[in-house]
């Protein structure tokens, strides 16, 4: 299941966000998710075209899942 934690730093914040192999998540961009940093479809019920970007972990490094 997916993690997260945010921190401010030097007035900044910045989130990190654990996934397990295989795990895909939505990730909000329009700011307005009650479920921040994570899409709830909130995006859907407000002007503009920003949709989720969705981010997925993948089984195998993609180091060792190119062909050489």
């Amino acid at each position: 299941m997916a993690t997260h934690e945010t921190i401010e730093r030097n007035g900044k914040l910045r989130t990190t966000i654990k996934l397990e192999p295989g795990e895909r998540v939505a990730l909000c961009r329009c700011m307005h998710s009650k479920n921040f940093p994570f899409c709830d479809g909130t995006h859907n019920k407000i002007e503009g075209t920003t949709g989720p970007v969705i981010v997925e972990a993948l089984h195998t490094p993609i180091s060792e899942s190119r062909s050489e």
